[in-house]
């Protein structure tokens, strides 16, 4: 039985970095976390390289020594401001009329769909197919194996600011591993606490951040959609220090106290014989 191959996700919060190093085989075993405050991030970007490769390296080597092994290469989220997305579409004739369709052609597509105009400073870093046509029938979710002459995709189109994945990437040639791939965090997000089910009904995602909320819509089953609002649950906290003149430390503590969810429960008055409701808190 072969080993499976490692892993390793690092996700670049600003306020947080965390690393996870994981064996995929059959299955995906975690096999190290860390968590460490991230310093020389602000609303998901660097701002300070130094620092910001002092907080990854942290976050790494604790990652490394629970799972007993040296990273070299991972794959890392990017966020922020800078992030864009469009909708395109792509057409090419397959390539055997006569055949079948097959993974080339769908790649060609996809190629396709990509060249569309943008500036200098943004670059490409998702191209996700919502749906294709072959000859006419939409709707198509696989065309691989399906016959016909002309092949077209709709795609979802995510753009980073070109600066952001230059630092993002020294950030981490700095701390002495290579980056295979980066990923939007809210993407990643969709991929973690989205079923099939509900991406087919149409949902919106938002993950509220430190610093920033990423915004995803899902649209028969596809990203439509892609944003980032540069405001995170840390603006709350400053304005409910501000405020109420307030420390930091003492408004989080406010903004935690007062995020809990309110339970309604039934309270059965025997005075009456009816059951009424009451709202309370954890605390009561």
């Amino acid at each position: 039985m072969t080993e499976g191959k490692i892993v390793v996700g690092v996700d670049i919060g600003t306020s947080k970095i965390i690393t996870i190093i994981t064996r995929v085989d059959e299955f995906v075993n975690v096999m190290g976390v860390s968590e460490v405050p991230s310093t020389g991030i602000k609303k998901g970007q660097i701002v300070n390289i130094e620092e910001a490769v002092l907080a990854i390296n942290s976050s790494i080597e604790a990652a490394e020594r629970m799972a007993g092994v040296s990273v070299s290469r991972v794959i890392a989220s990017v966020g922020g401001g800078n992030i864009e997305s469009q909708n395109s579409r792509g057409v090419v004739a397959v390539a055997q009329p006569e055949g079948e369709i097959n993974s080339t052609d769908v790649s060609r597509v996809i190629d396709a769909a990509k060249a569309i105009s943008l500036p200098s400073t943004r670059e490409i870093i998702h191209v996700l197919p919502r749906s294709y046509t072959v000859d006419g029938q939409e709707g198509i979710k696989d065309p691989v194996g399906m016959s016909g002459t002309r092949l077209e995709v709709e795609t979802h189109i995510i753009t980073a600011g070109s600066p952001t994945v230059r630092n993002l990437e020294k950030a981490f040639s700095q701390v002495g591993v290579d980056v295979d791939a980066l990923v939007f965090s809210g993407y990643a997000s969709g991929l973690s606490v989205l079923s099939d089910t509900e991406k087919e009904l149409g949902v919106v995602l938002v993950d509220i951040g430190a610093g920033t909320t990423d915004i995803s819509i899902y649209i028969d089953g596809s990203q439509a959609f892609s944003g980032v609002l540069p405001i995170g649950a840390r603006h709350i906290t400053n304005d409910l220090a501000i405020g109420l003149r307030i420390s930091l430390e003492s408004a989080e503590k406010v903004k935690l106290f007062l995020s809990k969810p309110i339970k309604k429960v039934l309270r059965f008055d025997e005075g009456e014989g009816e059951a009424k409701e009451k709202k309370t808190s954890d605390e009561v």
